[in-house]
């Protein structure tokens, strides 16, 4: 049986990465686990003090301890815990344990991964309508601007140093973290003489890729690589070209 939860796991990656993640935060945990008990004793010290025997709930420390715990922390278990306190001490530790691991633990790790992926997909949801809002009032502002049209989108060097002009247009990139001063400086990267201009889609995903929010990737070291790399053979030729003029 053993073997086949084991197989199990490997055939559902997650089930393994949800077991590894309670075995590494295992001590954290424990931690927890032992500030809980250490309270639970405290307040049973405190109520069976204070009770001084008149509640049989509260007769002992021992007693108070495991009536703070089953009514505080697993107060639906607690008759069936109770009844197998009574028939042996043994299964009364083993479904505190099972109680404590299966309900407390793990459905806490379920309300933490819920919370995470709510959170991830409001994020990506809220990026989303953002871009969008982006590309909408900026695609008007071109056509306004008599820059572009339906049937015409492409964006030339021009029509994009003069959309850069209009505090409207700086304005609206600054919502999605791109340096228009900055970006000014990259027109020569964006268009090129291979590529005089762009579709308005295209260009959206070029200005895009330069928000300060973006990270480095492999790819854009290698685009630097070639490019440093082009602009050493152009200088290498224009050297040559004007040595051979002046010779």
């Amino acid at each position: 049986r053993l073997a086949r939860v084991a197989r199990l796991l490997r055939a559902v990656p997650q089930l393994l990465i949800m077991v590894k993640a309670i075995a590494i935060s295992l001590k954290t945990v424990s931690y927890t686990f032992v500030l809980l008990v250490l309270m639970v004793y405290i307040f049973g010290v405190a109520f069976t003090i204070l009770t001084e025997g008149e509640d049989e709930q509260f007769d002992g420390v021992l007693m108070s301890m495991n009536t703070l715990l089953l009514a505080g922390a697993l107060p639906d278990q607690s008759d069936l815990v109770n009844r197998l306190r009574f028939e042996n001490i043994g299964y009364y530790a083993l479904i505190i344990l099972y109680l404590v691991v299966a309900s407390l633990t793990l459905m806490n790790m379920l309300v933490g991964i819920l919370t995470e992926v709510i959170s991830g997909v409001a994020a990506m949801e809220k990026e989303e309508m953002m871009l969008r809002s982006v590309r909408e009032r900026l695609w008007g502002m071109l056509t306004d601007l008599q820059l572009c049209t339906s049937n015409d989108d492409t964006i030339t060097q021009e029509a994009f140093r003069s959309l850069l002009v209009s505090p409207k247009a700086a304005a609206i990139l600054s919502e999605v973290d791109v340096d228009v001063v900055g970006l000014v400086d990259f027109a020569d990267y964006i268009f090129s003489d291979e590529h005089p201009f762009l579709g308005f889609h295209d260009f959206m995903d070029v200005v895009l890729q330069l928000r300060g929010t973006n990270t480095a990737s492999v790819k854009d070291i290698v685009d630097l690589r070639k490019l440093v790399i082009r602009s050493n053979l152009e200088l290498k030729a224009c050297q040559a070209s004007s040595r051979a003029d002046w010779q």
